[in-house]
C-alpha cells in the first residue's frame, strides 16, 4: 500500500458535527471540521495514553480524547490539558499527525505521507465532466469488498472477463482484438469498441428506452485509471446523446479490504425516478465481479507479471501492476509484514508533511517502509 498519495477517506456528506472515524491503509484517523469549517484528518491515537480521538467530541474547533480529554487543534497540536489546568505549558511532544485534506467531487481526499505541498502529486483532474450538470446527471454509490485493492484495480482494467462473467457481456466473441495501450505518468488508457447489444437486450430498461431504433454495431470504450488517487474511469458511448461515465475510486481499508467509492455520470434519462434501476444495475455488475474477486489466490496481488501466466491480451492489467511497482518505488510503499509484526506493541502512524520540519518530538514511530532494491530503484518483490 502506497504513500504519498491522495486517497478518499470518506463522502463529505458523511461529515457533519460529530467526528467521524475511517480506517485506511490498515490505519486509523478522524475526521472533524474545525470552528473556520476547515476539514481536518489527524492520526487517531491519542499521544497520551493511545485513546481513539475518534470517539471524543468537537468543542471550538478542537477535538479531545474521550480518555483524558487532551485537546487537539487542527494541526494535530495538544492545545489543552485538563488535569494541568488553564495555564499549562504544553510538551512539545504533545502532537499527532495531521494530513492535507481537500473535497473533490462530494469526497473527502486526504494525503497521506511527509511530501510537502511543493513535491506531492496532485490530485489528478479525472472527472471534468462533474461540474457540468448541463449535459451530466451523477448518481453516488459506494461497496465494500473483501479483497486487495490491486484485485479490484486489474479487474476493472480487464476486458477479456466481460464475456465470462457478466450478463451484459454475453454477447461478445471471446477473441480479444489486441489495441495499444498508452501509459500516462500516474496510469494509463485504452481506447477500444465492443459489440453493442441488440436494443431491447440491455439490462437497464431506462437504456433500451433511450437508445435509437436503428442497429447499432459497437459500444464504445474510454478506461482510463490513475494510481494516484486510486482511480478507474470508463465512458461508455451506446449512440449519439447516450453516454454514460463509470467512475470508480478504491480506498485500501487495509490489504485484504476494499470499500469502492463509485459514481454514475449519464447523458440520457436524468431524473431521479431513474436512479432505482440504474444503481440496481450497477450492484448487479459489481456482484459478479465481487463473486470472482473475492476468491482470487494469493488474496494480495503479486507485486510483478512473472508469478501469473499474462499474455498478449492482459496488457492493461499489465501495465497497471508495472505502474504501482514504479509509483511505489518513487513515492514509498508500506511493509505490511512488519507493521502487523510491530504495530503489537507500538502504535505506528504514517508521517505527515509537518515531520519534514521537526522530526524529533513526536510520540508515534512511522511505520516501515520497503526498501528499494539497490541499483534498480524498484522495491524487492518478497518471497
Amino acid at each position: 500500500m502506497l504513500i504519498n498519495s491522495w486517497y478518499i477517506a470518506a463522502e463529505a456528506g458523511d461529515l457533519a458535527d460529530e467526528p467521524l472515524g475511517v480506517r485506511l491503509l490498515g490505519l486509523d484517523y478522524v475526521l472533524f471540521r474545525d470552528r473556520d469549517g476547515r476539514t481536518v484528518c489527524l492520526a487517531n491515537v491519542c499521544c497520551h495514553r493511545g485513546g481513539s480521538i475518534s470517539d471524543g467530541a468537537v468543542t471550538n474547533g478542537c477535538i479531545a480524547c474521550p480518555y483524558h480529554g487532551w485537546q487537539y487543534d487542527h494541526t494535530g497540536k495538544v492545545v489543552g490539558i485538563p488535569a494541568l489546568g488553564k495555564d499549562a505549558k504544553i510538551p512539545k511532544r504533545a502532537r499527532v499527525d495531521s494530513y492535507p485534506v481537500q473535497e473533490r467531487w462530494g469526497y473527502i481526499w486526504v494525503f497521506l505521507g511527509p511530501m510537502s505541498e511543493t513535491e506531492r502529486p496532485d490530485l489528478p483532474d479525472f472527472l471534468p465532466e462533474y461540474d457540468d450538470r448541463e449535459t451530466w446527471y451523477v448518481l453516488r454509490t459506494h461497496t465494500d469488498w473483501n479483497a486487495n485493492w490491486m484485485r479490484l484495480g486489474e479487474n476493472f482494467l480487464d476486458s477479456s472477463h466481460l464475456k465470462f462473467v457478466h450478463e451484459f457481456g454475453r454477447h461478445l466473441d471471446p477473441e480479444q482484438k489486441l489495441l495499444p495501450v498508452e501509459e500516462t505518468e500516474w496510469g494509463g488508457q485504452l481506447v477500444q469498441g465492443l459489440a453493442a447489444r441488440k436494443k431491447g437486450e440491455e439490462i437497464t430498461p431506462a437504456l433500451t428506452d433511450a437508445l435509437p431504433d436503428e442497429e447499432r454495431e459497437q459500444t464504445q470504450f474510454d478506461i482510463r485509471f490513475s494510481i494516484v488517487g486510486m482511480m478507474h474511469r470508463n465512458r461508455q458511448t451506446f449512440a449519439l446523446g447516450v453516454t454514460q461515465l463509470l467512475w470508480n475510486a478504491w480506498m485500501p481499508v487495509d490489504d485484504e479490504h476494499t470499500r469502492l467509492y463509485s459514481l454514475q455520470l449519464r447523458t440520457f434519462k436524468q431524473d431521479a425516478k431513474y436512479d432505482e434501476q440504474m444503481l440496481k444495475t450497477i450492484h448487479f455488475g459489481l456482484g459478479e465481479d465481487l463473486a470472482i474477486v473475492e476468491k482470487l489466490e494469493p488474496v494480495i496481488a503479486p507485486p510483478t507479471t512473472s508469478s501469473e501466466l499474462f499474455l498478449e491480451t492482459d496488457r492493461m492489467e499489465g501495465l497497471f501492476r508495472r505502474k504501482v511497482r514504479e509509483i511505489s518505488a518513487r513515492l514509498g510503499e508500506i511493509d505490511i509484514r512488519r507493521l502487523e509484526q510491530e504495530r503489537k506493541y507500538q502504535v505506528r502512524v504514517i508521517p505527515s508533511p509537518a515531520r519534514g520540519d521537526d522530526s524529533k518530538n513526536w510520540i508515534h514511530k512511522t511505520v516501515p517502509l520497503i526498501e528499494p532494491d539497490p541499483g534498480t530503484g524498484i522495491e524487492r518483490a518478497g518471497p
